[in-house]
């Protein structure tokens, strides 16, 4: 532990003296800018994934409430990444599109925390209407920040920067998580939350900063300047938008399948925390930092893995890895025992994020490729919003236990057919 203390203290002291100064290259600007907007944005990630659901919960929301916070922004996802597309593709300055829709997005968690002010006996039907009303931009945003990432940092070096970001969003969530969670147990209900979610605002804005200072390079002006206007509409070219290559279509599919029993089984762990477990808001967010803190340390260590095997083999791991964790949060017998199962959670889930994110880049063509995203975010979205609604749907009957068992080999399942469909394999990959 001396010796990695040490090796940390040395690293500090190599850069600091560099962090603030101008880099040398356009790509290595964006790549300092990237890693200021995740890290900032981390914050507000830490407090909505952590508190939102239990916030919901807290308000007097059922359980089906906590499920149409996932199931409702999926859904509205799916009618509006493919108009999003568009108009990342049409718009000459594309980055302006991620600033105004990732702006809008942040501006309604500020309304969240403003809400309990207006609405007294509705509240929770009020925050999931407004979560659902924020996946508009958020729509837009996410195609936005892809295309723009993959114009902005080349193939080589993306594993890398996206390992690094993923390291800074784990540091800054893990303490959103943790400090948020004392917090909320020091003041009282709901001006805790209420300030809580208005600071993680505030700090997001520093991430917009950090955003619009990317600097895209000429080429990758030029080449959007260049694409095609505009590519088929409707349900039919959606299909043959899946269908347009091998390796496309079964990289969507089979993450179809995964996503499904990801989502299956999300809105349920704060509901068997808060209700099963008895988890006050305090371990609500240790649980939490230790997932954040955990992914901190494995997503480099994915990174080096994906650099020198490829992705393929990062997607089998850890989808077969996220079957354990809902498993063995349906067996645990206290809280206690969910923070070691968040700390599994940590070191698979930063894999599957980084192997995912970098598979899809991989497998979309450059021609239009922000309607490819769009395409299998529509795809991806449709699981997202029906599975959760089932989940939360079928607990009533068969008990949130036998839902997480289901939602486990729902992941398995995925894993088997991402290695069996040869997804991401050597010489089957998209043109």
């Amino acid at each position: 532990m001396k010796n990695v203390t040490s090796l940390l203290r040395a690293q500090v002291k190599k850069r600091m003296p560099t962090a603030l100064r101008p880099r040398q290259t356009v790509e290595s600007q964006n790549v300092w800018n990237l890693y200021g907007d995740i890290a900032w944005f981390g914050v507000l990630s830490g407090v909505v994934q952590s508190f939102l659901s239990v916030f919901v919960i807290r308000l007097g929301g059922s359980d089906t409430h906590v499920g149409l916070l996932t199931a409702l922004p999926a859904l509205v996802a799916v009618f509006f990444s493919i108009p999003g597309s568009r108009m990342v593709e049409r718009e000459s300055k594309p980055l302006s599109v991620l600033l105004i829709s990732g702006t809008l997005n942040r501006a309604g968690y500020l309304a969240i925390a403003l809400l309990p002010f207006f609405l007294v006996t509705r509240a929770a039907d009020g925050v999931v209407v407004l979560v659902a009303l924020l996946s508009i931009p958020v729509a837009v945003a996410n195609v936005a920040f892809t295309t723009m990432f993959g114009q902005a940092v080349r193939p080589e070096h993306r594993a890398h920067v996206v390992s690094i970001r993923s390291v800074w969003i784990g540091i800054t969530s893990t303490l959103a998580a943790l400090l948020g969670g004392k917090f909320l147990d020091l003041v009282q209900f709901p001006i805790n939350y209420q300030i809580l979610f208005a600071f993680a605002f505030a700090a997001s804005m520093v991430s917009i900063y950090y955003l619009s200072r990317i600097r895209l390079p000429e080429a990758a002006r030029a080449g959007a300047a260049a694409r095609p206007a505009e590519m088929p509409r409707g349900l039919r070219a959606l299909i043959d938008t899946l269908r347009s290559s091998d390796g496309y279509t079964r990289f969507a599919l089979t993450s179809f399948f995964f996503q499904w029993g990801m989502f299956f089984t999300t809105p349920l762990y704060s509901i068997y925390w808060v209700r099963n477990l008895n988890a006050s808001d305090g371990w609500v967010g240790v649980i939490n930092m230790v997932g954040s803190a955990t992914t901190i340390l494995f997503y480099p260590l994915w990174g080096r893995l994906t650099a020198r095997r490829g992705n393929r083999i990062a997607m089998i791991l850890t989808t077969a890895g996220m079957a354990a964790y809902p498993f063995s949060l349906a067996l645990a017998p206290s809280v206690e025992w969910a923070v070691v199962v968040s700390f599994w959670g940590g070191v698979v889930s930063s894999g599957q994020a980084l192997s995912f994110f970098n598979g899809l880049l991989e497998v979309c063509p450059e021609l239009n490729r922000s309607s490819y995203i769009a395409a299998y975010n529509t795809l991806v979205n449709v699981a997202a919003f029906a599975s959760p609604i089932l989940s939360t749907s079928l607990t009533e009957t068969f008990g949130i236990q036998a839902m997480l068992f289901l939602g486990a080999g729902l992941r398995l399942f995925a894993s088997f057919l991402i290695w069996q469909r040869g997804v991401l394999a050597v010489g089957r990959r998209a043109a």
